[in-house]
């Protein structure tokens, strides 16, 4: 692991609690300097898919010559259509389907918006049900019936849409056959934030040696992944219980069979609470090898790959599983590692065993922050938006 010290520079958890005034202001501000405008429409503000595909997109907008954007939520929508602003682009975020939604849709098509729908998993169509219940896990009737009718009703809000966006091309083949209309593809990528705190991580990382113990982390976002974390459990468990100083920290939310309780009594395997944002860049920067399994399936070839370039900002060395998403975008040994089943255990040692070289981890920052800043991402999105403008 490495002792990186936890920046004292205050950061905002939640940067996109700005006031609704002046999120509309930012509008009327781009009308008169003559840009276009895109709203970013999602149920209630949060870290997860919001950040991703309303709040860093419209922050990457802020960079722009010819557009400007700003994110609202559903409890906002009828006062946004009150408001003297003109939209060109309505972007609705996995949002679901209710008859406030439809009017509201109804009525910004009718004043000339463009509207678009953005997904960022396979979750739009209740026919794509065994593909979740696969890879969640889902026993009980109370999950079913939520994530059928859920499902369904995201379907509905996304059958009103001129366009679609989302994550990869994977999921982008799914939309294009399932509804016969133009679709893009625009990956998840970075924040300000997230890159100006990991510059600091990053820096002091380069600066020391990795002590003891050796850590593996894990960041799991939900506890929905225990099928995924399930994959790896046995050759981790043999690596841990192969090295006295070897240690598996899993971070956010997750439950592991009882089977492992005596390595979590061992302290063996740690749990670290669900982390900000920001919070999450430290976390990974300590680790010594970040770990993606997934249940290789339909369902998660349509995730992206955030979990890598997340930790490769910070200079950890990333071994996925090569799904869609992670084998186009990590080189194998060249900035991280892509391992099937009954190949970890073989990487785990030989990254504990040879060491962590400088340049690699350098190369791996390298390429995440040429693929994934955000500023880097402009060109991409202003084009995007001029086609389903045009």
């Amino acid at each position: 692991m490495y002792q990186i010290t936890l920046t004292e520079e205050v950061y905002r958890n939640n940067p996109w609690d700005i006031p609704y005034k002046d999120r509309v202001a930012k509008l009327r501000n781009a009308m008169e300097l003559g840009m276009k405008t895109v709203v970013y429409l999602y149920p209630e503000f949060d870290s997860s898919t919001f950040r991703y595909r309303g709040y860093n997109v419209a922050e990457t907008l802020e960079y722009g010559f010819s557009w400007r954007g700003a994110c609202f939520q559903y409890s906002e929508r009828n006062k946004l259509y009150c408001e003297d602003v003109h939209i060109d682009v309505l972007i609705i975020i996995r949002c679901p389907w209710d008859s406030k939604m439809e009017d509201f849709l109804h009525k910004m098509r009718k004043h000339g918006a463009v509207i678009g729908y953005d997904v960022d998993d396979l979750i739009y169509s209740p026919k794509y049900m065994p593909n979740i219940i696969e890879a969640l896990g889902l026993q009980e009737d109370p999950e079913l019936n939520f994530w059928y009718g859920m499902t369904q009703r995201y379907y509905m809000a996304a059958q009103m849409c001129d366009a679609y966006i989302t994550t990869n091309d994977f999921l982008a083949g799914f939309l294009k056959n399932d509804f016969d209309k133009p679709c893009y593809t625009l990956k998840n990528y970075l924040n300000w934030l997230q890159e100006r705190v990991s510059d600091f991580y990053y820096e002091e990382k380069q600066a020391k040696d990795s002590e003891k113990p050796f850590e593996i982390g894990y960041f799991s976002g939900s506890p929905t992944h225990v099928k995924d974390i399930s994959i790896i459990m046995p050759e981790v468990e043999e690596f841990l219980n192969a090295h006295t100083d070897v240690v598996f920290k899993i971070v956010g939310y997750m439950n592991l069979p009882e089977k492992y309780s005596y390595l979590v009594d061992k302290k063996k395997i740690q749990f670290i609470s669900f982390q900000t944002f920001t919070g999450l860049q430290y976390e990974q920067a300590k680790v010594d090898i970040n770990v993606v399994p997934l249940v290789n399936n339909s369902f998660s070839n349509c995730k992206s790959e955030l979990k890598y370039f997340e930790s490769a900002i910070v200079g950890t060395v990333t071994c996925a599983t090569p799904s869609h998403a992670y084998a186009k975008a990590i080189k194998n040994q060249y900035n991280g590692f892509l391992c099937k089943e009954g190949e970890w255990l073989e990487i785990f040692e030989k990254i504990y065993r040879d060491g962590h070289n400088k340049s690699l981890l350098r190369r791996i920052r390298e390429v995440a922050l040429k693929e994934y800043s955000g500023r880097n991402q402009l060109k991409d999105v202003e084009r995007i938006l001029e086609s389903l403008y045009n």
